[in-house]
């Protein structure tokens, strides 16, 4: 008797599956993404993954948080409300006051949850234009590439993050997202300073970032590779559109509210 698996649609036998191991497969999403992510769509195995994301996404939360002044990132923060009459002088001494430094365990729980539903909703979306593009997929497919991909960027910025806080050392970096210069909008502030374009295209040219790239090049080449009848191309318009509309609207809000 022959257990049989649903790959893109069809009727695969098990015994056909031979799935290589967590290791080999995230080495194969940096190595050879297509043939990795073809190899998670016959067996997907979600479990270890899931639970590497969810541990490196606490972790580099928890590093962050032992090596940046969350204190004085929260008193810059808050310092940009006062100037912008959000909120008086008194009311951001009094959320000082009350804020503590460092990390809880409890604080990298929300961390850990956005990092699932972050898949979840990736998958979900991928589920939604393949069907109006006329493609044959499985949601648990397309999450497994969800999982590996969010996983592979993650480890290469929590990676290069810390080396450059070793190397350099956290003094005056008050903004984790400053620490890796790995968007155009970083590249011309270290360069002209951060008033040198106005706030809503200085808001899209951070929105040009390599790792946000990165990640749409992998999840456009795994959808592709675990879909019947959808092109990487049709993917790459379909998850570049969605981005750059959340871009748009990233960098109206940064304008309006300086955030």
């Amino acid at each position: 008797m022959h257990m049989e698996q649903e790959v893109f649609g069809e009727p695969v036998q098990e015994e056909e599956v031979k799935a290589k191991n967590f290791f080999a497969r995230l080495g194969g999403v940096f190595s050879s993404p297509r043939e990795a992510f073809t190899e998670i769509g016959r067996a997907p195995r979600l479990a270890i993954p899931i639970i590497a994301l969810v541990f490196i996404s606490a972790l580099s939360v928890w590093y962050l948080a032992q090596k940046i002044d969350t204190r004085a990132a929260t008193q810059a923060q808050m310092e940009q409300m006062v100037a912008r009459g959000f909120i008086t002088e008194e009311q951001m001494n009094q959320q000082l006051a009350r804020s503590a430094d460092g990390v809880s365990p409890l604080m990298l729980v929300p961390t850990a949850v956005f990092a699932i539903i972050n898949c979840l909703v990736l998958a979900g979306y991928g589920k939604l234009f393949g069907m109006m593009a006329g493609a044959k997929n499985s949601y648990k497919n397309l999450l497994g590439v969800s999982v590996y991909a969010m996983l592979a960027v993650g480890i290469v910025s929590i990676v290069l993050t810390i080396i450059i806080l070793q190397v350099k050392g956290a003094s005056g970096v008050v903004n984790p997202n400053s620490i890796v210069a790995s968007s155009l909008g970083a590249w011309i502030e270290n360069a002209a300073g951060t008033d040198a374009l106005p706030k809503f295209i200085m808001g899209l040219a951070k929105a040009v970032d390599i790792f946000r790239i990165w990640t749409i090049a992998l999840l456009s080449i795994g959808f592709s590779a675990v879909s019947k009848k959808l092109k990487t191309s049709t993917a790459a318009v379909w998850l570049g559109g969605i981005y750059a509309i959340f871009s748009i609207i990233g960098a109206a809000i940064s304008s309006v509210f300086g955030a």
